[in-house]
């Protein structure tokens, strides 16, 4: 006859082995929901290949004030073109940047001479107040997310709002956090941590439109850290049109700069009715 003793044992052993069995399921639930809202937003905009706009730009917290308008063209994922805009709007450009595959070029009236530096080179991160490459920048632009290769996700179950956590690595784990606003899945903010949990970028997000049938956010704020920031505000922007003049080739740029020509706003980036 068993004894009491065992028959307590094997009801306390079932009683949480089904416990174990359900936390485990539902774990098991919510690491699929995770991967299917990160895959949701790996889809996204993924139609768009090209872009152009005009933006305002206003930094913060730095010692030098950026408060101009620029006009930006991209064709993903890696190619990139943005130049201020003059008082007149596009005659002479003070600063240009260019990335393309291989390099990226910076020049302007205020540079002794021109910079190159590789797209996803060292160099270029340790140089940017806020640590975001072009690559990354341009999927922002394309209203995508700078989502790292291989990312493991799930949700932050300790936040009462709805944060994605998408990890990478064992020893040197990479981390980003992506928030959505309250009932919705648009995403409200990226934050981006290196190996030692430090914040190397947040992205905010905010002011979405539709342009064609892409969702774009037309506010952008780009921070570290050190509360550093640089807000990007839309203010015209154009999808999948025609890019003509090869723009992201450096040494057109030079080769035009040695005749006395920018090729700026009017050569570059043409209205939806002049393609």
């Amino acid at each position: 006859m068993v004894s009491t003793h065992i028959r307590i044992s094997f009801v306390l052993f079932v009683t949480l082995s089904i416990i174990q069995g359900c936390a485990f399921l539902h774990t098991s639930h919510q690491q699929t929901d995770a991967s299917a809202c990160l895959a949701n937003l790996l889809e996204r905009n993924k139609a768009l290949k090209t872009c152009k706009g005009i933006a305002k730009t206003n930094s913060y917290g730095f010692d030098i004030q950026l408060n101009e308008r620029i006009a930006f063209i991209s064709e993903g994922p890696d190619r990139l073109r943005v130049e201020m805009l003059t008082p007149l709007g596009s005659i002479g450009s003070p600063f240009i940047l260019i990335c393309n595959e291989t390099q990226v070029f910076i020049s302007g009236r205020f540079f002794s001479e021109p910079f190159y530096f590789k797209p996803k080179g060292f160099l270029l991160k340790q140089l940017l107040p806020i640590k975001l490459l072009p690559h990354e920048m341009i999927s922002c632009l394309h209203g995508q997310l700078p989502v790292e290769q291989g990312m493991h996700a799930t949700f932050d179950r300790e936040s009462s709002q709805k944060i994605l956590v998408l990890t990478n690595g064992f020893f040197w784990k990479k981390k980003q956090k992506i928030a959505f606003y309250p009932e919705s899945d648009r995403v409200k903010s990226i934050e981006a941590y290196d190996g030692f949990q430090s914040l190397m970028y947040r992205i905010t997000f905010d002011d979405y439109q539709f342009f064609d049938q892409f969702s774009i956010p037309c506010t952008m704020t780009f921070s570290n850290a050190d509360h550093q920031s640089i807000r990007l505000s839309i203010q015209s922007y154009w999808t999948n049109r025609t890019i003509n003049n090869n723009p992201f080739q450096t040494d057109t740029f030079e080769k035009q700069s040695e005749k006395g020509v920018f090729s700026c706003f009017t050569s570059w980036i043409k209205l939806p009715f002049r393609q």
